[in-house]
């Protein structure tokens, strides 16, 4: 197998027993579904793999385009988030389910990762609001709470929310 963004060889590494791909700089292919025994920081496998992908230097290419499987050469990888917060953009393969990510990328699913009790109230959160998340305005001087019986326009409400934006 190749590197999708360098087209250098993919090098086999073992790791407690799965066998993932990595390439010289710090990309990694996962077969279909090997990447959620990785993707909790708890988990050793994952720590083993970060800290050996850290060790690969970092080359510039731009992530943004489109990349082949390098399993299945020939299928073009999708683009989806891996988790519901919507942090990081993984390369997916629609034909054999592997997964490839980009320099970094594990390291950031470990700096966003969702504890069991975190994901609980995110799924109520959507659910409750079908699907969106209700971000709250922090409580400081320059967002004074209203009187709990008068509720802000629609208008004031969008203003806040993006003046949130530039803090």
């Amino acid at each position: 197998m190749h590197c999708p963004r360098t087209n250098a060889s993919l090098e086999p590494l073992l790791i407690g027993g799965i066998t993932v791909y990595t390439s010289a700089q710090g990309g990694v292919f996962f077969d279909n579904s090997q990447i959620f025994k990785f993707s909790s920081p708890e988990l050793k496998h994952g720590q083993v793999l970060l800290k050996h992908l850290s060790e690969h230097s970092e080359s510039e290419y731009d992530v943004s385009l489109r990349i082949n499987c390098p399993q299945c050469k020939s299928i073009v990888m999708m683009r989806r988030y891996f988790s519901p917060l919507k942090v990081v953009e993984i390369d997916e393969c629609p034909g054999c389910a592997g997964i490839w990510l980009d320099s970094g990328e594990l390291a950031k699913i470990h700096e966003n990762h969702l504890t069991p009790r975190e994901r609980k109230l995110l799924a109520h959160e959507m659910a409750t609001n079908h699907g969106f998340i209700t971000i709250k305005p922090p409580k400081s001087k320059y967002y004074p709470k209203a009187p709990k019986n008068v509720q802000g326009t629609t208008v004031e409400r969008l203003v806040q929310l993006a003046l949130l934006n530039f803090e």
